[in-house]
């Protein structure tokens, strides 16, 4: 007789294996998630520490995993249900990673991290598990410091609102004033609204504390929201506060106010001041809009759901599988994609300019604009036929992939420099030929520079970074490499001198360099 009687040995030795397989499944997960952003990571805690702005970053994880514990109760009584429509928002987010690396933009990357982490955890817990972890998984975001462009930008628009309403608000106080663009004139010194005194290290921070702030306040969502919104007009009040009291004290003592830690002090008042206002608003509206919070029903609800889940879903590969052939699948592609060819000039960059070609002599010029991330660059000041000295940069990368990308003349910048003003650059060439670039004026104090940039591929030109990024994106794929090139050329504004006198020294250098670069970049 056969004996089919379990024993207890066997039922423990199936579980332990039961266990192991189920531990697997999660492990294997986590790994090919790492693998394909373990750098974008990496990169991304580089940042915080390297740029105090984006310093807050530190506390958002943290706090996005305290919010997952406040809900760990209702998480424990959730049966799990993955739900595998979730797989078509993975794939989106996985996608829109590769694209990220394919063109070297860290911000695309980083957002599809997040959301292919939100994709995963519905796709292979459901719906009603995900209801919970929404906004800590949303939260996340703000950790990702936004597109440098667009921080520029913002920056930009800042410094001149602050300058003008800081004037208004002195010529109000009684002190004599005049604002030309981001600079406050008082009649013993002349002050500039540079982008460390815009108050954008405040906004990003503010808001970031006042999301999740709002998130606890027991009132409704219309009003969470508005007070979120409201970090930025508190942070923006705060710092326009600071330039006001700063530029009272220097009319009045001078630039011993610049010398002391006050000014450094000011800074951090900032914050506090716009943090102050934030929790005045919330407290404001806890008093007056307060609801009561009724969690036995939801509770209730969800114990009822927990009776009647079905746990054979649970220990099924499927879900799990799809996860991680999508994973595999994109990690191979990549891999496929970051095998590309790197590109090498025909010649040296230093023909581009040399005296025998164009007559040019070189000369003694400050402030020199630089890229780090050129494979080989050319970095040379001339004089023109009329005496005027002319700056010009060519950078070359022969592989613009992982982040790391030539550099933007738009929001990259030699130190205390800024641009005023930008406009669309058409210089023609010959016959249908044109440069598509843009010209930009640039001030540092009292002087000034005009500049023409252009980002160039073979004999294509373009005035953008997404223009350039896009042809970048088809090259990648289709031909498996990224090189590229930027060129830069800059001439002082001369007292006198129209922006009209300028721009046409640098349009007869442009067509030059464009025609002699196309000869040495590779086709």
């Amino acid at each position: 007789m056969i004996d089919n009687a379990v024993t207890p040995r066997r039922i423990s030795f199936r579980f332990s294996n039961l266990t192991i397989l189920r531990w697997a499944k999660w492990l294997a997960i986590v790994l090919l998630f790492a693998l394909f952003y373990g750098r974008v990571v990496a990169e991304l805690v580089a940042d915080w520490y390297r740029y105090e702005t984006f310093s807050y970053g530190f506390l958002v994880p943290f706090i996005a995993a305290y919010l997952v514990w406040q809900s760990r109760d209702r998480l424990k009584l959730i049966s799990p249900k993955p739900s595998f429509w979730a797989a078509f928002p993975l794939l989106i987010a996985l996608l829109l990673g590769l694209i990220g690396q394919a063109i070297g933009d860290v911000f695309s990357t980083r957002v599809s991290m997040i959301m292919a982490l939100a994709s995963t955890v519905y796709l292979l817990l459901g719906r009603e598990f995900f209801k919970p972890l929404w906004f800590p998984l949303l939260y996340l975001m703000l950790m990702i410091p936004p597109p440098y462009v667009l921080i520029k930008n913002l920056t930009y628009h800042l410094r001149y609102l602050d300058a003008a309403h800081g004037a208004n608000i002195l010529e109000f106080l009684g002190i004599p004033v005049f604002v030309e663009a981001y600079f406050i004139h008082l009649p013993n010194m002349t002050l500039e609204v540079a982008d460390v005194c815009s108050g954008m290290s405040s906004v990003f921070a503010l808001f970031a504390l006042g999301t999740v702030y709002a998130y606890f306040l027991p009132i409704r969502a219309s009003l969470k929201v508005f007070l979120a919104v409201c970090t930025f007009p508190f942070a923006m009040a705060a710092n326009l506060i600071r330039i006001v009291v700063i530029a009272v004290l220097a009319y009045n003592f001078g630039a011993i106010v610049f010398q002391s830690t006050f000014h450094w002090l000011t800074g951090t008042t900032v914050f506090l001041l716009a943090l102050l206002m934030l929790i005045s608003t919330g407290e404001l509206l806890r008093r007056k809009f307060s609801l009561t919070v009724v969690r036995d029903a939801g509770r209730n609800e969800i114990a009822a759901d927990f009776d009647s889940r079905d746990t054979s879903v649970v220990s099924s590969w499927l879900p799990h599988g799809v996860c991680i052939f999508v994973f595999t699948a994109t990690l191979i592609l990549a891999n496929s994609l970051g095998n590309g060819q790197k590109m090498h000039l025909n010649s040296d960059l230093r023909l581009l300019v040399s005296p025998e070609t164009h007559g040019l002599v070189q000369s003694k010029f400050p402030d020199l604009y630089q890229d780090a991330n050129a494979d080989e660059a050319l970095s040379v000041v001339t004089t023109s036929q009329d005496e005027n000295p002319i700056e010009v940069f060519v950078g070359y990368r022969g592989e613009q992939a992982g982040g790391i990308r030539l550099g933007s003349p738009k929001i990259n910048f030699p130190e205390h420099w800024n641009s005023v003003w930008l406009k669309p650059a058409n210089v023609e060439v010959a016959g249908d030929t044109s440069i598509r670039g843009t010209w930009m004026l640039t001030r540092k104090g009292n002087s000034a520079r005009l500049v023409i940039y252009w980002y160039q591929i073979a004999e294509d030109t373009f005035s953008g970074e997404f223009e350039n990024r896009i042809r970048q994106l088809q090259r990648a794929f289709l031909e498996r490499r990224t090189d590229g090139a930027v060129v830069r050329i800059a001439t002082p504004l001369l007292d006198g001198e129209s922006v009209e006198q300028a721009q046409e020294r640098l349009r007869l250098l442009s067509v030059q360099l464009y025609s002699r670069l196309t000869k040495i970049l590779p086709a």
